[in-house]
């Protein structure tokens, strides 16, 4: 019997240097440290998005605009059909205080916006925004509709309650809009119709995964704007996965566990000897 407890003990000993070996070598995701919880944490921010423009209105340069309505012009900027605009992440930082018609709150992506124009095949780069709010990005480029500036990256946390904030921008007489939310498991799509004023009409689609936008088309009076990106990373979806910390509480129910059955062995082994 004394050696059946030793080969019992020597398993189970195995089996918790297995369990310690899982814990510690269990592949976690490396977060970005500065992304807020309510969007893809597996984002990369280093990365260089580019969209392909297929429309764009070239009778004269956009202006580019602050937040602050009293702030001076910032610039203006131009693309054509076979055009680029490319964006990469600097950061999520404070909402500007002067984006107050906005429903997306701090900290909200900021980001470097650049222009290039197709010239006879060659891509020549026409002018760069940097460090722009995505509220901003969003007033200039117009990828949402009157409050719901969604701009390039949306939350992808609550749907629900993007979907609702999206038909609450509904207001007559003024913003007075058709509404229409298109859903599937990997893209959502809001189309904002206005039904007064000078009409806008935005189809915007977002990856629901990386939370970035995918594809536009939006006009307003004498501006319209078509694009799509062409790098979507390809990100493990967090709805699907485990989380990491769930994953160590089972590993340490297992190791709980298999303590308490050795502690049980022990005493079984000294029961037997004092018998002896």
């Amino acid at each position: 019997m004394s050696i059946n407890l030793k080969k019992n003990t020597s398993i189970t000993f195995l089996l918790i240097f297995i369990q310690l070996f899982l814990i510690f070598s269990i592949p976690i995701a490396k977060a970005e440290t500065n992304i807020p919880n309510n969007f893809n944490q597996n984002l990369d921010l280093g990365e260089i998005y580019i969209y392909n423009v297929t429309a764009f209105n070239t009778t004269k340069p956009l202006e580019w605009r602050d937040v602050n309505f009293t702030a001076p012009l910032r610039g203006f900027a131009n693309t054509t059909p076979g055009g680029q605009i490319k964006i990469n992440f600097t950061g999520f930082y404070d909402k500007h205080p002067s984006d107050i018609f906005n429903i997306f709150s701090s900290p909200m992506p900021y980001m470097n916006v650049e222009f290039y124009e197709n010239r006879f095949g060659n891509l020549v780069h026409n002018n760069t925004f940097y460090n722009v709010s995505n509220g901003e990005a969003d007033l200039n480029l117009l990828f949402g509709y009157n409050n719901f500036k969604s701009g390039f990256l949306i939350p992808n946390k609550d749907f629900t309650w993007l979907k609702q904030q999206a038909y609450l921008q509904d207001e007559p007489p003024w913003m007075n809009a058709s509404i229409t939310i298109q859903e599937t498991s990997t893209r959502i799509s809001f189309i904002f119709h206005q039904l007064t004023s000078l009409q806008q009409r935005t189809n915007s689609t977002y990856d629901k995964i990386s939370g970035l936008l995918v594809y536009t088309n939006t006009s307003f009076g004498n501006y319209t704007l078509e694009m799509t990106l062409t790098n979507l990373p390809n990100l493990p979806s967090e709805i699907e996965s485990i989380s990491s910390f769930y994953i160590y509480i089972i590993c340490g129910i297992l190791v709980f566990i298999s303590i308490i059955f050795i502690i049980k062995l022990q005493k079984g082994k000294f029961i037997f000897r004092e018998k002896s």
